[in-house]
């Protein structure tokens, strides 16, 4: 049984109830209406699978304009961004209806009298092409998204190496992917963080993501704050050169003069 949901419609009682038993066998969820003007209610919240739908409705009506009315309304007028599969029911022998509707949009057709195995696998087939589209949209959206991700991120790093005077770094494809993991999860405050700390702590042109220091992931701040880290850092790389200003400030990507603020501010010299 195949996990979807299918709308029918036909205003004949009897073919409704044929087509309600049929494949209620073959699907989860069927849901058997004569009225069509029910459809704008019933696709709205966006769970329908694939509509069967008559292309005739009223006594004497053959000329199929009923079903292509409503095939526009479900493909082209629902408002949803991926509107369900429309497989429509035809008179037999009615080819050229058949290939207006497809042009119109439907995804395929059955003719009357049905096969009933023939019915169910043009269903399922139909699903299935709904689905892969939808996945083809969540995966383009996705990246998408990602590219304007990669983009924020590069400008919250551009923004902070000119903050504390440090050269913009390359951030490799690894130390990117874990910053991404921050904007899927919504963090941007934290995400900022992360990037002013990273600056802060990793003199290296080149981040890695070993070299990324992310804040609490609960969000929130380091017990230090960042001044602190400024600060240790500083005091770290000064201890390390022999206190040699030119070796310190190259190794912090500043010049000298920046270098001797910043120690005076934080009382390493006087």
């Amino acid at each position: 049984m195949t996990d979807a949901k299918i709308i029918v419609i036909d205003d004949n009682e009897g073919i409704l109830k044929t087509l309600g038993m049929v494949l209620k066998g073959a699907f989860t969820k069927v849901v058997t209406v004569e009225d069509p003007q029910l459809i704008p209610a019933l696709i709205v919240a966006g769970d329908v699978d694939a509509v069967l739908l008559d292309m005739n409705f009223g006594a004497g009506r053959l000329d199929g304009k009923d079903g292509l009315f409503w095939l526009e309304r479900i493909k082209q007028r629902s408002g949803l961004e991926c509107p369900p599969a429309v497989v429509l029911i035809t008179a037999f022998g009615d080819v050229p209806l058949a290939v207006e509707s497809l042009k119109q949009g439907a995804d395929d057709f059955v003719q009357k009298p049905w096969n009933n195995e023939r019915l169910i696998l043009t269903l399922t087939a139909a699903i299935e092409k709904r689905r892969e589209a939808m996945a083809r949209k969540t995966a383009t959206k996705t990246s998408d998204d990602m590219s304007v991700a990669r983009s924020y991120i590069r400008s919250l790093v551009k923004r902070y190496s000119s903050t504390y005077f440090r050269p913009e770094p390359e951030v490799t494809d690894e130390a990117m992917e874990l910053l991404l993991t921050m904007v899927r999860d919504e963090e941007f405050g934290r995400l900022e963080e992360t990037i002013e700390r990273t600056m802060l702590m990793c003199p290296d042109r080149q981040w890695r993501r070993e070299a990324i220091q992310p804040v609490d992931s609960d969000g929130q701040r380091s017990t230090l704050t960042l001044e602190e880290l400024e600060l240790q850092f500083i005091r770290t790389a000064w201890e390390e050169s022999d206190r040699n200003l030119t070796s310190v400030a190259q190794k912090l990507g500043i010049s000298r003069q920046t270098l001797y603020n910043k120690l005076k501010k934080h009382g390493i010299i006087h």
